[in-house]
């Protein structure tokens, strides 16, 4: 289980580098096209992973007796916020748990 938590902090560092890499570099960057390529593959994948029906998050979400509901609420909430704060000026740089400022 631990591997498996390494492995998501990895994965979601890595997003938010490519995520700050498209916002920082725009449609005029000469690998634009290849960051929202390769960002959209990894997200599907890791979706894929979480949705899997006995070890994926959400089924481990649901046999703990979480309000889904209420989690998709949050979830959508969050979404929200993080979209009006791109709006207003970006956003702030990203925070990785596995990367070096060097990566970052």
């Amino acid at each position: 289980e631990e591997d498996l938590l390494k492995e998501a902090y990895v994965e979601h560092d890595g997003a938010k580098v490519l995520i700050a890499e498209i916002e920082a570099g725009g449609p005029d960057d000469e690998y634009y096209d290849a960051k929202v390529k390769v960002l959209s593959e990894q997200i599907e994948h890791h979706v894929e992973e979480e949705e899997k029906r006995m070890e994926g998050m959400f089924s481990q979400a649901r046999k703990a007796g979480l309000d889904m509901d209420a989690l998709g609420e949050q979830l959508r909430a969050r979404k929200e916020e993080l979209v009006a704060n791109y709006q207003a000026g970006g956003l702030a740089k990203p925070k990785t748990t596995t990367l070096t400022e060097v990566a970052v």
